[in-house]
């Protein structure tokens, strides 16, 4: 790989560290002079940014133009991709339903046929006919519909996947849940983007029940 930074800018870099490693802010003079020192490492910095960041937005083009042109092409196969799925998943829901259908269908005729002999074992039993009533009840019992198996065919390679989402339709109801105890507290989390923006614009205002406000200091310099 090709070295863009000179010779010469990499050893002012590794002597900015060194001294700054070093430096120490006892003094009025060493606090005045630490601005300078920062001036320094960023005139440094901006060496650095006027030395790679041509290169790296050229790579950056590149990769963004690279990506596009890959998706241009991908995109025809993943459409493809989807209708078959569809069509797949349509057969599979289709036969799906016939199976259920006459599953049901099963049930009913074993849900009539059980109360048909259980009718004629109370008729039995009425006449005094014990023994004819007792068989005719457990006929009855015997009577159970047929599990239908799906009757899909296994292909290697084809699966079907079943995936749960959630969806959030009703905020309010959601949080008096968690309040009530109902839903546990990690349904609910803390949109911290916004309470960021809220403090930066509040500050020390910012007053919200189980929300603290946090200040942190930092030093800013400029190259020139």
């Amino acid at each position: 790989m090709t070295e863009l930074a000179s010779p010469e800018l990499v050893q002012e870099t590794s002597h900015a560290l060194a001294v700054a490693k070093d430096f120490k802010v006892t003094t009025q003079d060493q606090y005045i002079a630490s601005a300078d020192r920062l001036k320094a490492i960023k005139a440094l910095s901006k060496k650095l940014d006027d030395t790679f960041d041509p290169h790296i937005k050229r790579a950056f083009d590149a990769h963004r133009a690279l990506v596009a042109e890959k998706k241009q092409h991908q995109q025809p196969l993943l459409d493809a991709e989807g209708y078959v799925k569809r069509a797949v998943l349509g057969y599979q829901q289709e036969q799906e339903r016939i199976r259920r259908e006459a599953e049901a269908k099963a049930q009913e005729e074993a849900r009539k046929e059980r109360e048909r002999l259980e009718a004629q074992a109370a008729k039995a039993a009425e006449k005094g006919k014990s023994e004819k009533a007792e068989a005719l009840q457990a006929q009855a019992a015997a009577v159970v519909a047929p599990i239908l198996a799906p009757t899909l065919p296994k292909i290697a390679g084809l699966s079907t996947r079943i995936t749960y989402r959630a969806e959030v339709v009703g905020k309010l109801e959601l949080v008096k849940a968690v309040v009530a105890g109902l839903v546990p507290l990690n349904a609910l989390d803390p949109n911290m983007t916004f309470l960021n923006n809220q403090a930066r614009v509040l500050k020390e205002d910012l007053i919200y029940p189980g929300v603290r406000v946090i200040q942190e200091s930092g030093i800013a310099s400029r190259s020139a």
